[in-house]
């Protein structure tokens, strides 16, 4: 381990005494006189200054689980993250980033004192990657809080420290120098870019370079001076940590708090630095200028270099300097004139334009059950990117396979742009859904309504009938009730019945008894079964497993057989009744619930004679969990043998549905499913949003 590793334990060492370590390997002296590391110099004079500024933020800190959907295969999934935050008011108002909070259904923060406390969002902001949420504890309370430094004044050599949860271990701390005050993107490395619900996040923001260790779960927690303030919120790690500047962190979190939202001007003027060849101390090149855009309703073409703007000089000579001017731009008054000066041709000329109000890249996608895909409105960057005329229709994003948009003729896909319902025209999302609710309307599960869909395929408008629905449940049929025998055999191979000095002897070994009183039942484990009624059980190799069997299945229920057995060396004439098979575990009834995703079924005989489950009386088992539902988050899994919901007994699947409609309409935050998993009995809980 090297002296410059040691800081980076910092999070594993109570009390932050891993600047006394540092101080310690720094300065052991090896042979002669001691050596001094510089760094370890550097934290042994600002140790008093660090543990303060550590003292300072610590309590403030939180560690935030979050669950977010993401929409894949038709349909919306949940997982859950772990990041960070910190407190920066006393009424619980805590800043952390866009991409760890932004897109939550469900928040709990985990304060420095190890209490778990609700969250809820309110207001993100994926331009900047910045996000506010709100404590909610059961009472109203003060909450200890963070004040923001100013991160202008920072120097590259400052020494800062990072502070959050890396790999979601609470109230940790890492140390560091500031590295690069206006770090971006390279140019070159253009797949380093990064992209938020389709934002550009380098277009605004300069990151606060730094190399205090960050890890995955560091994401929204404070980069802090020696001062104790906040000068950053971190976010990415390259190499170096990038941490946006706590003064934009700081504006965006104000106007999330107090409008849910930051509005920004927009006038469709993309930029880059200026070219080498134009020999200009000032301005910045406009590369590309957006359709329907104030700028291009101004007259301004790619190529022109913008001067000014609202009477504020531009200097855009290297990529450092974007972040800035779009920032300008962006805090220009909304939906009024300004006027901008401009070259073209070395001839200057001024203009106006009137700036719109920015939106968002992208918007919020949902899930659509019942035709079995998920979608989105279009914005105006969605809208351009389709070289389309207008932003209405519905945006298909992805379609579950067998589902009834991906069984239509022809098949809808992703990319696609629903525009209308059996010629009824349909503008978003909203539109789509009322149409739906109108059509299924006193529909049950299996039952499906013809709809044309009119949709755009690049420049095609194609015609497709979907059968919108929700699917059923596969009736699980009957089996033929067949003879059986309750007892578990395996063949006598012959290399076995040589071993056993019997290499003539063909037949089927008993390895198990079901019966409830073995002592009643005629067989033993261990009995040599060599014929049935007379008939030589044929079975002397592995793939004859099926052989003694199949001769069963052949009589009724309550017909007596006669079988030949060996015990012991001797030979033995036992008589069976032979008994009516039991259900398989494919013909038991089951219950789905769509809501938590999750399908429960009977238990079948050979389900309750698993040793595991001895003991244990269950009438139900967890048939299926589907990916990224509530109870897939919260473990429920196939093969669990349900005991209780809620507190409530459970005997039949009637009992399920039951106790199920009690809990849609009371909308408790927490559902208990208690349950049987091997060895083992646990309670689950299921934390859905109502």
């Amino acid at each position: 381990m090297t002296r410059r590793q040691i800081p980076a334990l910092l999070p594993a060492l109570p009390g932050f005494l891993v600047l006394l370590c540092a101080i310690m390997a720094g300065c052991a002296p090896r042979g002669g006189a001691a050596t001094v590391d510089p760094r370890q110099a550097a934290i042994a004079e600002h140790q008093e200054e660090m543990k303060a500024a550590v003292s300072a933020v610590k309590p403030a800190l939180v560690r935030i689980r979050v669950v977010s959907p993401y929409y894949r295969d038709g349909r919306e999934q949940k997982s859950v993250s772990f990041g960070s935050g910190a407190i920066i008011s006393p009424d619980g108002y805590v800043i952390t980033n866009h991409h760890v909070a932004g897109d939550a259904v469900q928040l709990v923060c985990t304060l420095a004192t190890r209490e778990e406390v609700p969250a809820v969002l309110v207001g993100t902001d994926p331009a900047t990657d910045i996000a506010v949420i709100r404590l909610e504890p059961n009472s109203p309370r003060t909450f200890p809080h963070a004040e923001f430094g100013d991160s202008d004044l920072l120097e590259v050599g400052d020494p800062v420290l990072a502070l959050g949860s890396p790999q979601a271990i609470s109230q940790s701390a890492t140390l560091g120098i500031v590295s690069n005050t206006e770090m971006i993107t390279p140019p070159s490395f253009r797949n380093m870019r990064l992209e938020l619900d389709g934002e550009d996040v380098g277009e605004l923001v300069r990151w606060i370079g730094h190399d205090a260790a960050i890890f995955r779960g560091n994401s929204g927690g404070p980069l802090v001076n020696m001062e104790g303030r906040i000068v950053g919120v971190n976010e990415i790690g390259i190499g170096l940590g990038g941490a946006i500047p706590g003064n934009l962190a700081n504006q965006v979190a104000r106007e999330l708090v107090e409008r849910g939202e930051v509005r920004r001007a927009y006038t469709g003027m993309v930029f880059q630095p200026l070219l080498k060849g134009d020999e200009l101390d000032e301005g910045v090149t406009v590369a590309s200028v957006l359709a329907d855009s104030p700028a291009k309703a101004a007259g301004v073409e790619p190529g022109d270099v913008l001067v000014s703007i609202a009477g504020q000089r531009l200097k855009g000579q290297f990529a450092e300097d974007l972040p800035g001017i779009n920032n300008l731009i962006a805090e220009l008054p909304i939906d009024e004139t300004v006027e901008a000066v401009f070259l073209r041709d070395d001839e200057e000329r001024t203009i106006t334009m009137t700036t719109q109000r920015r939106q968002r890249a992208l918007m919020p996608q949902t899930e659509l059950r019942e035709w079995g895909m998920t979608a989105r409105d279009l914005s105006v960057w969605t809208q351009l990117d389709l070289a389309r005329d207008t932003a209405e229709g519905v945006y298909l994003t992805s379609t579950r396979s067998g589902g009834p948009v991906a069984q239509a003729r022809p098949e809808l896909r992703r990319g696609d742009v629903i525009v209308a319902l059996n010629g009824r025209e349909v503008r978003g999302i909203g539109e789509l859904k009322e149409f739906s609710a109108e059509a299924l309307e006193g529909k049950g599960e299996g039952e499906f309504v013809p709809v044309i869909v009119t949709f755009e395929r690049e420049a095609e408008s194609q015609l497709a009938l979907v059968q919108i629905g929700i699917e059923s449940l596969p009736d699980p049929g009957r089996d033929v009730r067949r003879g059986w025998l309750p007892m578990e055999t395996q063949v006598l191979t012959r290399e076995v019945a040589a071993a056993m000095n019997m290499e003539d002897t063909r037949g089927v070994r008993v390895t198990r008894v079901y019966s409830e009183r073995p002592e009643d039942y005629p067989f033993e484990v261990g009995d040599i079964i060599t014929h049935m009624d007379g008939l030589v059980v044929d079975a002397s190799r592995p793939v004859d497993a099926e052989v003694f069997e199949t001769m069963v299945r052949q009589y009724r229920a309550g017909i007596e057989a006669d079988f030949t057995v060996l015990r012991n060396g001797e030979e033995h004439t036992l008589q069976a009744e032979i008994q009516q098979a039991p259900r398989r575990a494919r013909e038991m009834e089951r219950y789905r619930d769509l809501d938590f995703e999750f399908v429960l079924r009977e238990a079948a005989f050979n389900d309750r004679q698993r040793p595991v489950f001895a003991g244990v009386v269950f009438a139900v088992l967890v048939d299926g969990v589907t990916s990224g539902g509530w109870a897939d988050l919260a473990g429920l899994r196939g093969g669990d043998a349900v005991l209780k919901i809620q507190g409530e007994p459970i005997s039949t699947l009637g009992d399920v549905e039951q106790v199920m409609e009690d809990i849609r309409a009371s909308k408790p935050a927490t559902v208990v499913i208690f349950v049987r998993r091997g060895s083992q009995n646990l309670f689950l809980e299921l934390e859905p949003t109502w």
